[in-house]
């Protein structure tokens, strides 16, 4: 297994002209899985520590939360742990960083067990989803709207072509791996504080968005940008190479 970069490859250190949260956040970033499908990669590390580029997958998200001039950042961790802690020993990168052992749980755990060292607005992400979603433009979409959760979306691609058919079986139409007029869900969650009072009701963070839904209290924010996720080994390998197009490398 190759060790990880050293830290001045890792921490983003210039300045990004007009990017800057006008209310101050914190970000909460979800690293406890154990990505069984990364094995034998995650054998011996969490999936976020995973290599991509050379660099861990968490290195480009503190990096990207760091272009946004946001500092404070809670780390839900639980496999693996102790290498959550060795990385920030090393690749801290000028952030205010705490790491919550929140065990092996449902999502919504883990942010109940980190919700004592969230004072602002929040953002929930994931350890192992790399997006350039505008979090300056995020913030604002949210802020527009009176609800109290906003969710980030990215249009579905499927990786088969698709064909549409008259009632004799002939084909009207063929697209190859379309876009389609479906969004999935890519993290990026924004949310009021309040809401960590509403979650104590939940046992599943499932059913919490699905309340949130419900109670017409969540927003969608489409991204139309780069997303790369990586559950497995074949969705790693796609990441090598399309991790190039990332603009905060």
């Amino acid at each position: 297994m190759r060790a990880p970069p050293e830290t001045s490859q890792i921490c983003y250190t210039g300045k990004i002209r007009g990017r800057s949260m006008k209310k101050k956040v914190t970000a909460l970033i979800l690293c406890g899985g154990k990505g069984d499908r990364l094995r034998p990669l995650t054998d011996s590390l969490p999936k976020p520590l995973v290599l991509l580029g050379g660099r861990p997958i968490l290195s480009y998200v503190m990096n990207h939360l760091k272009r946004y001039g946001i500092d404070d950042v809670v780390i839900a961790a639980g496999y693996q742990k102790e290498k959550i802690h060795e990385f920030f020993e090393e690749n801290h990168c000028g952030l205010n960083v705490k790491i919550m052992d929140t065990g092996n749980v449902d999502i919504i755990e883990r942010i109940k067990s980190c919700s004592s060292q969230i004072s602002d607005d929040f953002i929930v992400l994931y350890g192992d989803t790399i997006a350039d979603v505008n979090l300056e433009q995020l913030q604002a979409f949210h802020l527009s709207h009176s609800l109290k959760a906003t969710m980030t979306l990215w249009p579905l691609r499927t990786s088969f072509g698709l064909a549409e058919l008259d009632g004799e079986g002939n084909v009207l139409q063929f697209r190859e791996k379309p876009v389609l007029d479906h969004w999935i869900n890519i993290g990026y969650f924004y949310y009021e504080k309040e809401i960590l009072s509403w979650i104590k009701d939940f046992s599943t963070y499932a059913a919490f968005l699905e309340f949130l839904a419900n109670q017409k209290e969540l927003k969608g924010f489409k991204h139309h940008g780069l997303h790369i996720t990586v559950n497995s080994l074949r969705e790693l390998e796609d990441a090598e190479k399309n991790i190039h197009e990332f603009e905060f490398k």
